[in-house]
């Protein structure tokens, strides 16, 4: 299988693409609903885009509107089409509608049934910020165990009431349990996604915390509930001298 840009086969580090010798992080801007927005991201140095296609949300986006905006942006930018909990089949059918070029399965899935769409998979792990992180080890070891070499990457967001991404809540990064669950990851050299209230204001303090391969913001690039350009070509630019 062919990765896109934000999802390479990575040799010696499952955290970060090295461009002479300078560790980049990669940028997806989620929440997508128009070609306007996805051209804000794009002229701005996005990677990847997201698509949320899950009906709850309050940015979802009907395959018809994703459709026409994949036709419509250069053909390296990576697509990537949110899933909750949804049928394998319905998914498989927008892959293909929509042209994506990667999924990102943000519920209780299991991967087996996901296994004969012909993209990239993310995986995501929801962290609960309502209280303090307590986090199962031998729990997660046995479920990073599971999804090795079933996924191309983890994304690590943050819950809040219920509410899986898009939340504004940040991640405690340095919190101790939540170092072990970013090491546990890297020690299976896949790559490492972070999401959970990411802004401008934060990115490059969680970039340090945390070294990811990628970050994925939506709800900290808006204003009232809509995407605003300023603030996404600053995330970008944070983002990109992070390290």
């Amino acid at each position: 299988m062919t990765l896109p840009p934000i999802l390479p086969v990575l040799r010696t580090r499952a955290n970060a693409v090295s461009i002479g010798g300078v560790h980049m992080t990669q940028v997806k801007i989620c929440g997508i609903r128009s070609l306007e927005e996805a051209h804000w991201a794009i002229d701005a140095g996005a990677d990847a885009i997201g698509f949320i296609f899950v009906p709850q949300s309050k940015r979802t986006i009907r395959p018809e509107q994703a459709l026409e905006i994949s036709l419509n942006i250069p053909p390296f930018i990576t697509r990537i089409g949110v899933f909750v909990n949804q049928d394998p089949t319905t998914v498989g059918e927008i892959v293909r509608k929509c042209h994506l070029t990667a999924i990102q399965l943000h519920g209780t899935e299991e991967l087996e049934d996901y296994q004969t769409i012909d993209v990239p998979c993310i995986k995501a792990i929801n962290i609960s910020v309502d209280d303090d992180v307590n986090l199962d080890e031998l729990k997660l070891q046995r479920t990073l165990e599971e999804w090795a070499g079933k996924v191309q990457g983890i994304l690590v967001d943050a819950s809040y009431q219920g509410q899986l991404g898009g939340t504004g809540s940040p991640l405690p990064w340095d919190n101790s349990d939540l170092q072990k669950l970013f090491n546990h990851i890297r020690s299976f050299d896949i790559p490492l996604i972070l999401a959970g209230g990411l802004t401008p204001e934060n990115v490059q303090r969680a970039i340090q915390a945390v070294k990811p391969y990628a970050v994925d913001v939506s709800s900290g690039v808006e204003r009232m509930g809509n995407k605003q350009p300023d603030l996404i070509k600053l995330f970008i630019h944070k983002a990109k001298e992070g390290r």
